[in-house]
């Protein structure tokens, strides 16, 4: 530094002679400039650093200042007038988090990153353990392909017992149908052969009981008129009025006792069917039950199988073979590559200048580069601890591209 320094005053000196020897010139500022640059430049005006070294020289001991010293000032004035414009340079560059309040941001190049629009956590639905892996990060999947396989020992003899259950109460079923449908039968024929009886002492008591009522009654008139006239005794009128009473009874009592057999039958019939058809609901509850647990069994055995639910790209796999996960833990990340997001970094203070729907355009850092259309999709309203909001700007990706994780440059349109 201090050659470079010695050799830029001995070039200076010699300009400086050079300059002396020139007569005065008129500098002529080009057409229409202004009047400030019509100034005479004389010889004298580029001796400054001359009398300079002179009056420095002249002086009594107040200043003296070595080529080292002088050196040693102006490398630390080159540092600060680079430390100046770099700054200037910066805070002059167009950012997504540094925008004043009054500059526009149509047009303007926000710097974003790219993320897929949706992103599929494919969980494990019951505890157990990783036993195959079938894809990689970056594979290509399609709806209902199989990603990896669980431990399924446990869940097989969970659906084999499913089954035998199953198998049980239907057993079970069939046999209580058959043995109602048996019981049906012999009350069909025990009611036809009673029918068939002819014993009319049993199905027509009642009637029985009347008829003997109505001979009693008629014997008791007749005596009675006998009696009235004087042919028979007291003695034979009193046995006719006995006989007369006790048929009165028999067929009062013969009356309740049919209806009284009559409500113990349909009582016995109601109870039996009543009986038959809980026994029946009990065992429908059961077979059920067993069917529902045998679609349980079947279900946590195809759940041994993941599969993926939608097309996308394998974006992480963050389980590895023989890991025992619990339920709900994250298996496979899917990602849609068909929409992206651009998430943008935007100052609070233009952020009340947006809305969702906006229309925006990005340029992706592909080779080549593009750009394609998008729109605000969303506009968090809580800004970061730099006091910016995040705005995502969606955009179709036609082409497919793994573009999650990317830099790109949004620059949102009027309106």
């Amino acid at each position: 530094m201090s050659e470079i320094f010695d050799k830029l005053v001995v070039g200076e000196d010699q300009a400086v002679e050079r300059v002396r020897t020139l007569p005065p010139t008129q500098v002529e500022p080009p057409d229409g400039a202004h009047d400030v640059w019509q100034r005479p430049v004389a010889p004298t005006d580029v001796d400054g650093f001359g009398r300079l070294k002179n009056r420095i020289a002249q002086l009594p001991g107040k200043v003296a200042l070595s080529h080292k010293k002088v050196r040693y000032y102006l490398i630390l004035t080159f540092f600060a007038v680079a430390l100046v414009l770099g700054g200037t340079n910066y805070a002059l560059h167009p950012r997504g988090n540094a925008f004043a309040t009054g500059q526009p941001i149509y047009g303007v190049a926000f710097e974003g990153t790219v993320h897929p629009a949706n992103e599929i956590r494919i969980t494990a639905e019951l505890p157990g353990t990783v036993s195959n892996i079938l894809v990689k990060v970056g594979d290509n999947v399609q709806k209902g392909q199989e990603l990896l396989r669980m431990d399924d020992r446990e869940a097989e003899l969970g659906a084999k017992q499913a089954a035998v259950e199953l198998e049980t109460a239907k057993a079970k079923l069939d046999k209580s149908r058959l043995e109602l449908a048996e019981a049906n039968a012999r009350v069909a024929i025990s009611q036809r052969q009673e029918q068939l009886v002819p014993s009319r002492q049993w199905r027509d008591s009642p009637e029985r009981a009347a008829a003997a009522y109505d001979l009693a009654l008629t014997n008791y008139n007749r005596a009675k008129k006998l009696y009235d006239a004087g042919v028979v005794a007291q003695q034979e009128l009193d046995a006719r009025s006995t006989e007369l009473r006790v048929a009165r009874d028999d067929l009062e009592n013969a009356k309740k006792l049919a209806r009284v057999s009559t409500t113990l039958a349909h009582d016995q019939t109601d109870q039996v069917n009543r009986q038959a058809k809980v026994t029946h609901a009990e065992l429908q509850e059961q077979l059920h039950e067993a069917e529902l647990g045998y679609e349980r069994a079947i279900h946590q055995l195809d759940a041994t199988v993941v599969r993926a639910t939608a097309v996308g790209v394998v974006s992480e796999i963050p389980v590895h073979l023989g890991d025992r996960v619990p339920g709900g833990t994250a298996l496979v990340r899917l990602a849609e590559l068909h929409r992206m997001i651009a998430e943008v970094p935007v100052a609070a203070q233009i952020i009340s200048k947006m809305k969702a729907g906006q229309p925006a355009r990005v340029r992706l850092s592909s080779l080549p580069p593009r750009e394609v259309d998008g729109q605000i999709r969303a506009i968090n309203p809580l800004p970061s601890a730099n006091m910016t909001h995040l705005v995502e700007v969606e955009f179709d990706n036609t082409t497919l591209l793994l573009l999650a994780g990317q830099p790109a440059e949004v620059r949102f349109l009027t309106p």
